[in-house]
């Protein structure tokens, strides 16, 4: 971070430099600069473009600019409301602190409602897969969405050929700096960075290294994982979400599951995995995706008898449980979410999903809670969890909640499992909004999934800043 902000001015100047070519709109942009700041702008529609695509192809770092990527937006184009949708890519640098060094490119999508509208910075934690996330939020604010992937996923993968040398939080929070600064001659209105799950920890990440970028920065339902046994997220899960009657019913589910330990249910596992050709998941591997299974039933599912349903078919039929357990082996091991468990080696740390109320079952196994982690990577990247440094998030959760002077909101669902991670301390420009019911999502515009009443609190809070 020191280095980082040490080298702002210098990246700033030079990020500045290559992103205006045509010398109108260079002049266009200074004078912006000097006569607005990022709470009293210009209300004025963007410069002298007829549409957005015009006013994107004088940006020096953009390239490739393609029409409507996401195909499922186009379909509700009338519900969402917006005038146009483009992808592109943004040439960035690799490493932040080094002007002269290698660069990548870097996907980004915006969604156009209009250059006189506030924007809502869609901070990827992944890969961009489309506009869905946030989207209730930005239709209730009729803003643009422009949305970034993370580095290292998706089309903006292996820049670092795979070293994993630069794939940290403060590099990744200096991509979404220099694209904010590209795109804020266009976008002249007000800013807030969101997103759900690690979109929203990215969000919370880029206000503590750039507070004054956004004027309001919200993560929805983001754990803040701290240290590499985070008991808080197994504790939370087998004590505080959905009813006791669940709760009884997921304990039962994985006793079944671990009974007589490696040559229980964990050798059906094996034999199915390896008849499909994929490798045996080690028994580490297995008690991770088992626990896990239970953990995204309270997470996705988003009330109390469908998860009720669920877990009695996981408790009455191997067959099913079995199943459950090999989907999550299958969506953990796919290799959109591996730079996710590298993140977690080397900063964002590891949940302990409660593994000690079946120390019973546990012991005298092959388990081992050291190398859960390591296990989940390959070989040659098993290493990275002795270079862990977990100093962002502690400082985020002991200090930056309570200090920063970017306003924060934090949205979690109370029945969601990551809601463990909810601070427990929180300071006067961050605001702490608990949801009864719903999942691991952001849906405000639906009922079903999110009450009136947290709807307006939500937008409310929102509405004081953007």
């Amino acid at each position: 971070m020191e280095t980082l902000e040490t080298n702002l001015h210098q990246r700033q100047a030079r990020l500045g430099a290559r992103c205006f070519v045509a010398l109108t709109f260079l002049l266009w942009s200074l004078l912006i600069a000097t006569s607005c700041s990022n709470d009293d702008c210009d209300s004025s529609p963007s410069p002298q473009y007829a549409t957005l695509k015009e006013a994107l192809q004088h940006i020096e770092s953009i390239t490739k600019i393609s029409e409507n990527p996401d195909t499922s937006a186009m379909k509700r184009k009338e519900e969402l409301n917006y005038k146009e949708q483009y992808s592109m890519f943004f040439l960035q640098d690799l490493n932040h602190d080094d002007e002269g060094g290698d660069t990548f490119l870097q996907k980004v999508c915006i969604l156009f409602r209009g250059f006189d509208r506030p924007t809502v910075f869609v901070t990827e934690g992944y890969d961009w897969v489309g506009f869905e996330d946030i989207s209730d939020l930005a239709v209730n604010l009729n803003a643009n969405v422009v949305h970034v992937e993370h580095r290292n996923y998706g089309e903006s993968y292996n820049q670092d050929n795979g070293t994993w040398k630069y794939q940290t939080f403060a590099q990744a929070s200096a991509d979404l700096h220099a694209v904010y600064q590209a795109l804020k001659p266009l976008f002249k209105e007000r800013w807030m960075s969101a997103g759900t799950s690690k979109n929203g920890e990215t969000s919370i990440s880029y206000a503590y290294y750039y507070p004054q970028d956004m004027n309001l920065a919200a993560a929805f339902c983001s754990p803040f994982i701290v240290g590499l046994n985070d008991e808080r997220f197994g504790n939370y899960l087998f004590n505080e979400v959905s009813t006791e009657e669940n709760r009884n019913l997921m304990k039962q589910a994985i006793r079944k599951a671990l009974i007589d330990g490696e040559n229980g249910l964990y050798k059906e596992v094996c034999k199915q995995i390896a008849a499909s050709g994929q490798q045996a998941p080690v028994f580490n591997e297995y008690i991770f995706n088992l626990f896990d299974t239970c953990f995204q039933i309270f997470q996705y599912v988003p009330n109390d008898e469908d998860r009720k349903k669920k877990l009695q078919a996981m408790v009455a039929d191997n067959e099913t449980l079995v199943k459950e357990i090999w989907v999550t082996i299958e969506g953990n091991r796919d290799q959109t979410v591996y730079s996710y468990w590298v993140e977690c080696a080397k900063e964002m740390g590891w949940p302990n999903n409660g593994y000690s109320y079946f120390a019973d079952l546990l012991e005298g196994t092959s388990f081992n809670l050291s190398e859960m982690l390591p296990d989940m990577l390959k070989p040659q990247d098993r290493y990275l969890v002795t270079t862990y440094d977990g100093k962002l998030y502690e400082n985020l959760v002991n200090n930056f909640f309570m200090t920063s002077t970017c306003p924060l909101l934090l949205y979690y669902v109370h029945d969601d499992s990551w809601t463990a991670g909810i601070p427990s301390k929180v300071g006067p420009n961050t605001k702490t909004i608990i949801n009864p019911i719903g999942k691991h999502n952001s849906a405000l515009n639906d009922p079903s999934l999110c009450p009136e009443d947290i709807k307006q609190e939500v937008m409310s809070y929102v509405l004081k800043y953007i």
